[in-house]
């Protein structure tokens, strides 16, 4: 007969003080009521003698403890150290060749540059591979990912710090509680982005005995099929006039036009519909504000004045007090001024929602289907962008208002990370809240001034 042996079970220090705290409870008259340790190794799964050694064995650490005296279960709560339930995992085996103490602190003073690589870094330490292999197993050591960013001056600084200033809510400066941000309700930032057919270096999951995708092929790397979009967001919420929810997504548009193949090809027959890409300049980008974004802004949006539309300062966009735009939005609003056209901080992609973070998350949706050309392509993007979840563009907007205060702590640099919030978390709980707390470095400036 073929005995299984019954799986160990680890003692972490969590499930330690849990068995130990379950022995507490079950102390009555001072004593521990016989048939206990049985009842919480069932309880936890776990053999009743280890539950006697554990037991035991903190008794000993608690000081003054005498053995064979009557238990009092808040004096042994009280008195119990922290480390009586430390585990020995760290600690077993045998002593590692070199010191891991010494080893970051020389690590620390390698230039980074030297650190690129396990391999690398093992060799200009002077030590095996698989030390630093295991230091990063054990989490002494982690990949930092150094992005590039734009190079600033003292006028981007400068720019980027009175931008952030003027975002925070006017009305909670002198209050007694913290200063907010505003909703940012008004604002609909755009921008343009090109999006690929396919990326190179493009991954996926395989069976570990099943053959790898074929290749794409294309006839050179900068001959990818590719499309530029202009994308137009606002922040979502609650449209009390609809009584629905507004997901603030304005419209994503094409940057091109139709037309037909002229002959025959071994992808393609004379008639066939084809994309053709077109450069964006100053009146393409006037046409689709007029005939797209700008009707689409009076459809859609919750408001119809004190509108901000936001771009970057790219040569093809409008000037702010462009007169056409303004008779264009009093022919549409009724009101020259309902919808204002305001250009962003220049270096400044990361105070846009669309290059903060929309752009990349809407990629990696998009890259999980498969467009074989460019009409697929607009049509998978525009479904992405469709059924884009209302609650993630929701957090991107707050993830921008972590970052003015980034900028704010950075006196507008742009050498910052951006905190960890932990929305998902908030918002399963019902606490994310709508603006920000504004970080205390913004009370060292003129408030009052610089936001009116």
């Amino acid at each position: 007969m073929v005995t299984t042996r019954k799986k160990r079970v680890a003692m972490t220090e969590k499930l330690k003080k849990d068995v130990f705290m379950a022995c507490v409870v079950r102390v009555s008259r001072e004593i521990l009521p016989y048939g206990s340790f049985k009842a919480v190794g069932e309880t936890h799964k776990i053999h009743p003698r280890t539950v006697v050694n554990l037991w035991y064995s903190t008794l000993k650490q608690i000081p003054g403890y005498q053995p064979n005296t009557p238990l009092d279960p808040v004096s042994l709560l009280a008195n119990v150290p922290e480390t009586a339930f430390t585990t020995k995992f760290e600690n077993s085996g045998r002593n590692p060749k070199h010191d891991r103490d010494m080893l970051l602190q020389e690590i620390k003073n390698i230039d980074p540059t030297a650190r690129r690589t396990i391999r690398s870094l093992a060799g200009a330490v002077g030590i095996p591979v698989m030390t630093i292999w295991r230091m990063k197993q054990s989490k002494k050591l982690k990949v930092h990912t150094m992005a590039l960013k734009p190079k600033l001056n003292d006028d981007h600084r400068l720019n980027r710090l009175f931008h952030c200033i003027a975002k925070i809510d006017k009305n909670t400066i002198n209050s007694v509680a913290e200063m907010t941000f505003k909703s940012m309700y008004n604002e609909i930032h755009i921008d343009e982005k090109w999006f690929f057919l396919v990326p190179d270096g493009l991954r996926c999951i395989v069976t570990q005995d099943e053959p790898p995708p074929k290749a794409i092929s294309v006839s050179h790397k900068s001959h990818i099929t590719k499309v530029m979009f202009l994308s137009a967001l606002a922040r979502p919420r609650f449209n009390h006039t609809t009584r629905q929810e507004f997901d603030g997504l304005i419209g994503i548009y094409p940057v091109g036009e139709i037309d037909m193949y002229v002959r025959a090809s071994h992808g393609h027959q004379p008639g066939d519909l084809k994309w053709c890409n077109v450069n964006m300049d100053r009146d393409l980008y006037r046409d689709m504000l007029f005939n797209f974004v700008l009707p689409d802004v009076k459809k859609k949006m919750p408001i119809d004045n004190n509108i901000i539309l936001q771009q970057d300062g790219a040569k093809a966009h409008l000037p702010d007090d462009d007169p056409l735009f303004a008779a264009k939005v009093t022919e549409l609003f009724g009101d020259p001024t309902a919808v204002k056209l305001y250009t962003q901080p220049a270096q400044s992609p990361d105070l846009n929602v669309n290059d903060l973070g929309f752009f990349n998350s809407l990629q990696s949706r998009y890259y999980q289907t498969a467009p074989k050309d460019a009409l697929e392509l607009i049509e998978m993007v525009e479904e992405t962008y469709k059924n884009y979840p209302a609650k993630k563009l929701n957090r991107i907007w707050l993830t921008l208002q972590s970052v003015m205060n980034q900028v704010i702590n950075q006196r507008g640099d742009n050498d910052y990370t951006i905190p960890h919030m932990k929305k998902k978390v908030l918002e399963r709980q019902n606490q994310l809240p709508l603006s920000l707390d504004v970080t205390a470095e913004a009370s060292t400036y003129p408030l009052d001034i610089l936001v009116d």
